[in-house]
């Protein structure tokens, strides 16, 4: 009985957790999210673009190679 009622008390926590976190979402006002776009944590990461590697491609040498091939 004590697993049933933690259960259900740990889906309130989390709703009300979730709930909260909407309504927070919605009431903030317009000029709050423009300032934190403009001095906030993550500012300026979209600005750059993405730097790109080339893929890692280990060597492979030819004797593992036949190893494998004839593992089977």
């Amino acid at each position: 009985m004590e697993f049933v009622s933690l259960a259900v008390f740990s889906v309130a926590v989390i709703g009300l957790g979730s709930a909260a976190t909407v309504l927070l979402a919605k009431w903030l006002p317009a000029s709050a999210l423009q300032r934190a776009t403009e001095h906030g944590r993550f500012v300026g990461l979209g600005e750059k673009p993405p730097v790109t590697q080339a893929a890692y491609r280990p060597k492979v040498r030819k004797e593992a190679m036949n190893v494998v091939r004839t593992s089977n």
